[in-house]
């Protein structure tokens, strides 16, 4: 357990380290040297891969996971897993650029009239698609024999700070923007070879060749579990990217889609969270489910549901308070200014998702497990349905209006179905102090007026709110007791700091 603690805790600050230089990049680096086209035409870029290369490896990195200590044996060099990692997704990644390939027209006749930037650089987004879907059974790979650091600096570290170093570079004029997209493929087949470099210093470049196990009942397990979770890998990517498909196809398309990936980044903090509790929550729910240990399941349900709509509403409160303030300090702020209602919409939907608890995790460690893949399919179907009939009304403002009514109504029915199999549901008295919290807290920061008319001002007016909101949702949170573990943490951190 000591490998994989430090395994974890490294990769976690490598994680959100990479976070927040991905955030640079968006809002500051590439929103300052960008147009807001070329801004739109980077976020489709980056999006529109992840989707693609979802269905074209083939579920291979779980199916890595999965079985790999099926195949497990140093001295016959895992009976040739690590080449059938590597041969497998060929047959996806050919497949696919055959579908690419012969599907340029129909690309065309969606996105050229709303998007032309989109469709000059359409093969682009073929090797990008390929070098993820080899990035992915690499890391997989590494991942199983416990060393996730490494791969986690070369993409969150390596990929991004040379991603920030591509915009220096454009905005000083040292290369073009054709010069920039090409960087940014190769820098993707880069993190390949070093991922294949690095697996090579460990000693688990095994290219033994041996397909035997094609012939024995384990391929049949591998093969409708790997169908099972690229049914999963599709709609967890379409529903993250479905509005980078649909925004590019209409009027205007690249900077409503800048517009919209700018506000909803800036909202999407609000869910870092949740990450956290649930990759701490998961072995506990799971151990036990295993013991069949309903009362902790329940109390880890409405801990992690009060605590999280806490949480969730502190950032919410923090960001949509200081919206006018925190669009005003980014670049081309009089353009991504009218992307205010998209922050509402999916920090708004973000809170609903924590308010409602660690209800996936809760139905994937029960029998029910295959449950939580069917409704995921069927929010990513509503985001669909919702996204073609709201964008063409509301543009970006639809979009995020979309993801709010499916997150709403994803969890709705997660709510229903865990309630009605176990009895179980997350809210108790102390959800509704909370909410009544919340809303006070919301009316007194309404009432606070600080001129920003110039930039120091607004740096004063966040820090006033920010304060404001900490001062008396912390201090409501304290003294009417609404939550134990908040409470421990809060008076925790001040005797810390009397003791100082």
């Amino acid at each position: 357990m000591g490998v994989i603690i430090r395994q974890s805790l490294k990769n976690s600050i490598v994680t959100y380290f990479g976070v927040i230089i991905g955030t640079v990049n968006v809002l500051y680096l590439y929103n300052a040297f960008l147009s807001t086209d070329q801004m739109g035409l980077y976020s489709a870029i980056t999006s529109f891969p992840l989707v693609f290369a979802s269905f074209t490896q083939l579920g291979i990195p779980l199916i890595a996971v999965r079985f790999f200590n099926r195949f497990k044996d140093e001295a016959k060099q895992h009976n040739g897993f690590f080449a059938f990692l590597m041969v497998a997704p060929l047959a996806g990644c050919l497949i696919f650029s055959v579908l690419y390939v012969f599907g340029r027209d129909l690309f065309r006749w969606i996105y050229q009239d709303g998007s032309p930037l989109l469709v000059q650089y359409y093969y682009y987004l073929l090797p990008l698609t390929i070098c993820l879907v080899y990035m992915t059974v690499l890391e997989a790979y590494a991942r199983v024999h416990l060393r996730i650091v490494v791969p986690a600096i070369i993409r969150e570290l390596g990929v991004k700070l040379t991603n920030s170093a591509l915009a220096v570079g454009y905005g000083m004029h040292w290369i073009t923007f054709d010069q920039l997209i090409m960087a940014l493929v190769l820098v993707h087949l880069l993190a390949v070879f070093a991922l294949l470099g690095y697996l090579q210093w460990l000693g688990r470049l095994y290219w033994k060749v041996d397909f035997s196990f094609l012939r024995k009942p384990i391929f049949n397990e591998m093969w409708q579990y790997g169908l099972w979770v690229l049914m999963g890998g599709v709609s967890v990517n379409l529903a993250v990217n479905i509005e980078k498909f649909f925004l590019p196809a209409y009027s205007n398309g690249m900077t409503n889609t800048a517009i919209f990936d700018i506000a909803a980044k800036i909202a999407l903090v609000i869910a870092i969270p949740r990450n956290a509790l649930s990759s701490i929550s998961t072995p506990l729910l799971n151990e036990s489910w295993s013991r069949n240990d309903m009362e902790h399941i329940d109390e880890i349900y409405k801990k992690s549901s009060l605590n999280l709509l806490i949480i969730g509403g502190l950032l919410f409160l923090g960001i949509w308070c200081n919206i006018d303030s925190i669009l005003k300090i980014i670049p081309k702020s009089e353009v991504y200014e009218q992307g205010k209602w998209v922050v509402l919409f999916v920090g708004l939907g973000r809170v609903i998702d924590m308010a409602t608890g660690l209800n996936s995790e809760i139905l994937i460690g029960s029998k029910y497990y295959r449950y939580d893949l069917a409704f995921y399919i069927f929010q990513t179907v509503l985001l669909v349905i919702a996204n073609a009939l709201l964008i063409p009304i509301y543009g970006y403002n639809g979009a995020a209006l979309a993801m709010l009514v499916s997150l709403t109504l994803y969890n709705a029915i997660k709510f229903w179905f865990i309630y009605s199999r176990f009895g179980l549901q997350p809210f108790t008295p102390a959800t509704i102090k909370a909410v009544a919290l919340l809303v006070v807290t919301y009316g007194i920061t309404q009432v606070i007026s600080i001129p920003n008319d110039s930039l120091g001002m607004v740096f004063v007016g966040i820090a006033v709110k920010s304060f404001v909101i900490l001062l008396v949702l912390g201090g409501g949170v304290l003294g009417l007791r609404i939550s134990e573990d908040a409470n421990q943490t809060l008076l925790g951190i001040w005797r810390k700091y009397r003791k100082k």
